[in-house]
């Protein structure tokens, strides 16, 4: 109900993921809700909705037509794990991916490589990158020991502790060194301002001599 809802009030473009776990939110005590994974939420939405039927296979009128975004994470620990998701998610019909931040080109490289030995072709899918400037060493160790799916290097980690007070400058440059690292592997990114630091985004936009 809630997506015909949005689709006649013209939200077309959908970002379809399981969300971090409430335990590192503000409401830790908070239950959560695991009924459908974001696989199966994908087929329900362009497999039934957007060919016009619902869940149960009623029709619903006009079909809708979502495009479907999925979330990735190519420095997963487990790589044929989070490999086998978005094959799952593929299969099911994502149009893009939007990728977690990624701090490891060479990490991101490899896990492109098994899933071309693991699927027998490269991956076709749309990736848009995550990328998240640093702006202090304590916001690099947050990121690392306490969000899940976000491991930072130790040459990352020496770098922005080296940089001292110039270190969202540093967190600048490494955004910018990651962009220019990744993008013959990707087909976009998107840049996630941390704390609402927009400067920073800002920043690694003029770095890369984006205009517009």
């Amino acid at each position: 109900g809630d997506l015909l809802g949005a689709h006649a009030m013209g939200l077309r473009n959908l970002f379809v993921c399981m969300g971090d776990p409430t335990k590192i939110g503000d409401y830790p005590d908070a239950m959560d809700n695991y009924d459908i994974s974001p696989s199966a939420l994908i087929q329900v939405i362009k497999q039934r909705l957007n060919r016009g039927i619902d869940q149960a296979g009623n029709a619903i009128g006009l079909p809708t037509s979502f495009t479907i975004g999925c979330a990735l994470n190519m420095g997963a620990k487990n790589s044929d794990k989070e490999i086998d998701l978005l094959i799952r998610k593929i299969d099911n019909g994502a149009d893009f991916a939007l990728s977690q931040p990624v701090f490891e080109p060479e990490r991101a490289q490899q896990f492109l490589h098994r899933y071309e030995e693991i699927r027998g072709e490269p991956l076709h899918l749309p990736i848009l990158m995550g990328v998240m400037p640093l702006y202090s060493l304590r916001h690099a160790q947050f990121l690392h020991n306490e969000i899940p799916g976000i491991d930072i290097p130790p040459a990352i980690l020496k770098r922005i502790e080296d940089a001292g007070e110039n270190a969202d400058r540093e967190g600048v440059y490494i955004a910018s060194e990651l962009i220019q690292q990744m993008r013959a592997a990707i087909h976009g990114t998107y840049i996630i301002p941390p704390f609402g630091k927009y400067d920073l985004a800002a920043q690694v936009i003029d770095a890369m001599g984006v205009s517009g």
